[in-house]
Order: C-alpha cells, then sequence, then structure tokens
C-alpha cells in the first residue's frame, strides 16, 4: 500500500493499484493507465460528476484569485472534455442566465446546462465574429485555456 497522497481522501488511506503486464499495452500506456487508476483527482473528479481531473485545477485558482464571479462572461478555449466549462458554470451561475460561458473546441464535446458549445477551430478566419455574435455585449469578461 502506499501512503495517502492528501487532499481529497478524507484522511483515509488510499490502495495502490498495480496491473499485471498486458500485452497489449505498451509500457508507457502500462504507467499512464497505472497514474489514472491511482490518482485520487481522477477517482474525485468521477465521484463529483466533473468530467476531467483539470476541474480541481480551475477550482483552485479561483478559490485564490475569485475570478470567476456571477454574472461574468466566460470564453474556455481548448474545453474538451468541458471540465473547465463545469466550474466556471457553476461559478458564473450561466445555468440560471445570470453569467454566459461558451466553450470552443475543435474536437466535439457533450453538451453541458448552462454552456454554449462551438464545434470551431478559435484560430480561423470566422471564430472572432461567431463568438462575438453569440457573446453578450459582444465581450468576454474571462477567457479560459489550458
Amino acid at each position: 500500500m502506499s501512503k495517502d497522497r492528501g487532499g481529497l481522501s478524507g484522511g483515509q488511506r488510499q490502495l495502490h493499484v498495480k496491473l499485471k503486464r498486458a500485452r497489449k499495452h505498451s509500457a508507457s500506456s502500462q504507467r499512464w493507465l497505472e497514474r489514472q487508476l491511482n490518482d485520487p483527482y481522477v477517482a474525485a473528479a468521477r465521484r463529483e460528476g466533473y468530467r476531467s481531473r483539470a476541474a480541481f485545477k480551475l477550482k483552485e485558482m479561483d478559490d485564490k484569485y475569485h475570478f470567476l464571479k456571477p454574472r461574468r462572461r466566460v470564453v474556455d478555449l481548448g474545453a474538451a472534455p468541458g471540465g473547465w466549462s463545469q466550474i466556471a458554470a457553476e461559478r458564473v451561475h450561466s445555468v440560471s442566465g445570470k453569467g454566459q460561458v461558451i466553450a470552443i473546441d475543435i474536437l466535439d464535446m457533450q453538451r453541458l446546462a448552462g454552456v454554449d458549445v462551438l464545434l470551431l477551430d478559435f484560430m480561423a478566419p470566422e471564430a472572432e465574429d461567431t463568438l462575438k455574435a453569440l457573446l453578450r455585449d459582444g465581450r468576454a469578461d474571462v477567457v479560459l485555456s489550458d
């Protein structure tokens, strides 16, 4: 067993999962899979319904700097799979229509409550006009990119 890596386990020790060497996985894939299975943030994201462990990174930054306030207009560039968009929607109250969150990515992304998802390359010539047309007052208060 490994020691608790702090933070999310509530003081309980976590078991370390070690995979048997699978022939169908490369060594680097095997290491990545073991990290995923043993990462407390991956488990917490699954438990709390977040799309990715990155949601906790944004929560921590916003808890410190308070940039995601109710009624803000947020643009999330390169948003897939949507972990940051989820946190932004919660914090700016976009589900109730007070704030606004627009997620932009070239990868398709499942819809999220309170988030407008644009399947678009934000470097494309038409991206700026498309975004401005969707943004209230044509401007953003916060731009996120991870």
